[in-house]
């Protein structure tokens, strides 16, 4: 009987490791390029004031990752990575990237330093503590 059960067990959790058991896993994996939830992402970040402002600061267009981002799953959630970018003549100058879950109601903020994903309020703190240096 204790054999049956560890056989047993063991087809479950090798299920789980391959999106078996409940499919979530594989759902998380879309490219940005032409995709409308992307769209709706990138439209989540340029409504921040802190993109607005950061564009006024320089006079290079703004310009997005499309071809580089995708979904990706982070904390157990579904995101799609935005990055940003200042499209100057010689190169692309990464701003920032934000992750905006697919349901639009969370945004986070890779940390520049850690590269570590932060919430968006923790990001705010951080950049008002650095222009108060």
């Amino acid at each position: 009987m204790k054999i049956h059960i560890r056989i047993l067990a063991t087809v479950l959790f090798c299920m789980g490791c391959i999106g078996g058991a409940s499919g979530a896993a594989t759902s998380c994996h879309a490219d940005a390029l032409d995709s409308a939830g992307y769209a709706r992402a990138i439209q989540a970040v340029r409504d921040l004031p802190e993109l607005a402002q950061w564009s006024r600061s320089h006079r290079f267009p703004v310009a997005f990752g499309e071809s580089m981002d995708k979904q990706l799953r982070l904390r157990g959630r579904c995101y799609w990575s935005v990055s940003v970018y200042a499209n100057r003549p010689e190169r692309m100058d990464l701003w920032q990237i934000f992750y905006v879950e697919a349901n639009g109601k969370r945004m986070l903020v890779q940390d520049p330093v850690s590269g570590v994903a932060i919430s968006l309020e923790q990001w705010r703190s951080q950049a008002d503590k650095s222009r108060m240096v």
